[in-house]
């Protein structure tokens, strides 16, 4: 392989991950038949079919599917070697920043964020996204997501994170609930019916056993999209949920609720701020992780 073919890697990327020519062609903005002739140079260099035609593009072949993720590992440490390097100034810079969002964070940390950053960085934008994802280390490793705000991943992860801010859990339920009044039990709480802000991409609730390990023991009998999503049905019924403080509080004008005291020890959890190890020393994501913390503590003030 000459050192020129080295060009070819971010063009075999495009096509493996866009699975169409003109898709690739487009996201690199080069011509289509320089993404052909590329291909066809791939095919030379390596002897194999790397895609095959379909209906709505190419399909990898299973040659392609081997080396690809060598290819990306390539492409990933070269593009952030570069990114490092250059310098980024937040007062000219242009760049949109995407997030994806754990929903009970999005009512005052993403505000927050976006006030900071139009005193700082007027041009810059942000892009925030549900977390409706699943493969955490996928969506961040392909730059999906410059970042994800969550609870702490569970397991070994070769992804890195930072406490941004601490979350007091409440048990919500009606102002007029019948059975609930000043205080609430761990009998109580297991005994009601209740509403959960649900995980769509595991089919299960945000907390669970693994985090408390009461909850498990739960009857969940409605799971919502986000906090938005359960308030109102907690308002008009008897059954109770269990949200941050923050949130109960930034809804207590819309709905007649009250918050008492979750009855478990660990009623406190961290959120936290969580990237690829790739973007650790670039400098426009080291800015970004600036920012978050910052807001975290301004709105903990």
């Amino acid at each position: 392989m000459k050192s020129t073919d080295l060009n070819l890697i971010p063009i075999f990327v495009a096509i493996f991950e866009e699975q169409n020519l003109s898709k690739a062609a487009a996201r690199l903005d080069i011509s289509q038949p320089a993404v052909s002739k590329a291909l066809a140079r791939l095919r030379d260099i390596y002897d194999e079919p790397l895609f095959h035609r379909s209906s709505s593009g190419v399909d990898p072949t299973s040659f392609a599917i081997d080396i690809y993720p060598a290819m990306l590992t390539a492409l990933k440490n070269f593009t952030s070697t570069l990114s490092a390097s250059s310098s980024f100034d937040p007062k000219i810079s242009n760049r949109i920043f995407s997030i994806a969002c754990l929903s009970v964070a999005s009512y005052e940390l993403m505000p927050q964020l976006l006030c900071q950053i139009r005193n700082q960085a007027p041009n810059i934008a942000l892009e925030v996204h549900p977390l409706f994802t699943k493969d955490y280390e996928s969506d961040l490793r392909l730059q999906r997501y410059d970042l994800i705000i969550d609870l702490p991943p569970r397991g070994r992860t070769v992804l890195k994170m930072e406490a941004v801010f601490s979350e007091r859990l409440m048990v919500v339920c009606s102002a007029e609930h019948p059975r609930i009044k000043e205080s609430c039990s761990v009998e109580q709480f297991l005994a009601e019916k209740h509403v959960v802000v649900a995980r769509w991409q595991a089919r299960d609730s945000l907390l669970t056993g693994e985090d408390i390990e009461d909850l498990a023991r739960r009857s969940i009998v409605y799971r919502a999209a986000g906090a938005m999503e359960m308030l109102p049905v907690i308002n008009d019924s008897d059954l109770i949920g269990t949200l941050p403080q923050s949130t109960i509080e930034h809804f207590s004008n819309t709905y007649s609720l009250k918050a008492l005291p979750l009855p478990f020890s660990d009623s406190v959890h961290d959120l936290y701020a969580i990237w690829h190890s790739s973007r650790t020393n670039e400098s426009a994501h080291q800015w970004l992780r600036q920012q978050i913390k910052q807001a975290g503590k301004a709105i903990r003030k």
